[in-house]
């Protein structure tokens, strides 16, 4: 066995040593450099465009009850059928119409007695609701009193969108992008700081649309049926991540 080279032990440790110094000397300097070429800002830019609405959605029903469930189920069918015919004799298109919800509940009395609750069974209730597309907004208040006078009872709410929506959604896209940029520039300049190139540009949501609406609603067929289409506004919000200079 050959005996060890101390002074070459020595020298290599020493060698050794010196590099892990030289490394942990730099690595300050490394993360300096880092950390002035990912100092970033953030801004979210807003939009809205507002347009006229030229479409309405709405939904109608009828819930009809009885002793008997096929008794129920009868008679809500032949009103249901009354209210369908009513609405396309005043030109709704049969693919302007459909179904949304169709339920059989049973109908119970609740009485508290000394001893405890008791539940007695007085029926059925069937109910059939649609949803109804309208193409021309004039309509509308005809097309309710029609549905209302041929046996409907019940509404859920009455909701207007434009066809120029897809449109108004560009505009505002657009629009919120230069509001992303505006604000990162901004809050930059209050820094005492430059927003420089941009790093990412994303949309910060699904399309918004607000419009005019009501909620659901009983209705007597002696009372009038006024509407209020408003304005549809459709919002789009972008989120941008800008570099710091």
């Amino acid at each position: 066995m050959k005996p060890m080279n101390l002074s070459h032990s020595l020298k290599a440790a020493a060698a050794l040593l010196l590099a892990l110094m030289m490394a942990l000397c730099a690595l300050p300097a490394l993360a300096e450099t880092a950390d002035a070429g990912t100092r970033t800002v953030t801004a979210v830019g807003t939009a809205s465009v507002t347009v006229t609405p030229d479409t309405a959605t709405y939904s109608l029903g009828v819930t009809t009850q009885d002793t008997l469930v096929a008794n129920a189920q009868k008679t809500n069918a032949a009103v249901m059928q009354n209210i369908l015919d009513a609405l396309k004799a005043l030109g709704v298109a049969d693919t302007d119409l459909q179904t949304d919800n169709y339920s059989i509940s049973p109908v119970y009395d609740y009485q508290s007695g000394k001893l405890s609750d008791q539940e007695i069974l007085r029926g059925y209730s069937v109910s059939n609701s649609a949803s109804v597309t309208v193409r021309d907004l004039a309509k509308l208040p005809q097309l309710i009193d029609a549905a209302v006078a041929a046996g409907a009872n019940q509404t859920y709410g009455v909701g207007f969108s434009s066809s120029e929506d897809a449109a108004a959604y560009d505009q505002a896209l657009a629009a919120a992008t230069r509001d992303a940029l505006r604000k990162a520039s901004l809050m930059a300049g209050a820094l005492g700081l430059t927003a420089g190139d941009v790093l990412s540009v994303e949309e910060a949501n699904d399309v918004y649309v607000t419009y005019a609406g009501s909620k659901s609603a009983m209705y007597d067929s002696a009372s009038a049926t006024p509407i209020q289409s408003g304005m549809v506004t459709v919002t789009a919000n972008v989120r941008v991540v800008m570099s710091l200079r």
